[in-house]
């Protein structure tokens, strides 16, 4: 049973096979959209754990794509995978849009790397740390009023 749904964003086909494939040996449930316009036109407030996605593709970039999800999905989590990194612009709009985390995908990125990441950002605590935390919350705090 899958545990998240993620939105892939990535236009170059094998990435976004190899990206896919991984994450579903996860356990995750991946849409795949091939440019910023179908992410756009499958995103709903809610829908998504976590978007991932590449920057330098066709239409819009990445960085205007996520911009226009944070109006949909202010709270979404956003993972950006991408060899596009020399552009302080984008780079300092990126920042400001908030994203969870960057990977910078090429010959030498692992794959499995960029999956621990996406895990990390869905579940920060492991499940010892997360009980630990509960336990040490007041008993009653949970119960209505």
């Amino acid at each position: 049973m899958e545990k998240y749904n993620i939105l892939l964003i990535e236009d170059d086909i094998s990435t976004g096979k190899m990206v896919k494939n991984a994450l579903e040996l996860e356990d995750m449930r991946v849409d795949w959209a091939k440019d910023g316009d179908e992410a756009l036109a499958t995103m709903e407030a809610g829908k998504y754990d976590l978007i991932i996605s590449d920057i330098k593709m066709p239409n819009k970039t990445g960085d205007m794509v996520i911009a226009e999800i944070r109006k949909i999905d202010e709270f979404v989590s956003v993972l950006v995978y991408t060899n596009y990194h020399d552009e302080p612009e984008i780079m300092r709009n990126l920042l400001n849009l908030q994203i969870d985390g960057y990977y910078q995908k090429g010959g030498k990125s692992d794959i499995w790397e960029l999956v621990a990441k996406a895990k990390n950002i869905l579940e920060p605590f492991s499940k010892e740390k997360r009980e630990q935390f509960l336990n040490q919350l007041p008993k009653d705090i949970f119960k209505e009023a």
